[in-house]
Formats: C-alpha cells, sequence, structure tokens
C-alpha cells in the first residue's frame, strides 16, 4: 500500500470546502514518518487544489496532525 497515493486519492475525493483532518497516529506513521507526508502535503498544496493548516496549536503533538481543506 503506497501512503502517498492514498492520500492523494483521499484528498481528490472530497468535496470542494470539505475538510479532512490527518495525524500520524490515525495513519499509524512514526512523527518523522509523518513529517515527510506534511513536506509533500505542502508542497502539494502550492498546487492549489488545496490547502492545509496546523491543527490543535496548544496541543504537544500539533506537529504530528493536520488538516486538508479542499478547493
Amino acid at each position: 500500500m503506497d501512503i502517498l497515493s492514498d492520500i492523494t486519492q483521499k484528498i481528490s475525493a472530497l468535496p470542494t470546502g470539505e475538510t479532512w483532518e490527518i495525524s500520524a497516529r490515525s495513519l499509524w506513521l512514526s512523527h518523522s514518518d509523518f513529517h515527510s507526508i506534511r513536506v509533500f502535503l505542502t508542497r502539494e498544496a502550492e498546487k492549489g487544489s488545496f490547502s492545509i493548516q496546523n491543527i490543535d496549536h496548544m496541543a504537544p503533538d500539533a506537529t504530528t496532525s493536520l488538516q486538508v481543506i479542499k478547493h
């Protein structure tokens, strides 16, 4: 299973305006693996079809979760 392919397919399937919360815990990923996913998604978001933002800004694991917003 290719996690990047699964994530991009899920984002593509989201209706416009829909959000999706992604976390290292929900994907069963280590912190460093999730960081790699975050970098990939940040670069993909520059194409304009979605944006990402941090969630749980005050939580200790804020770097292991993000929200995808489909445009």
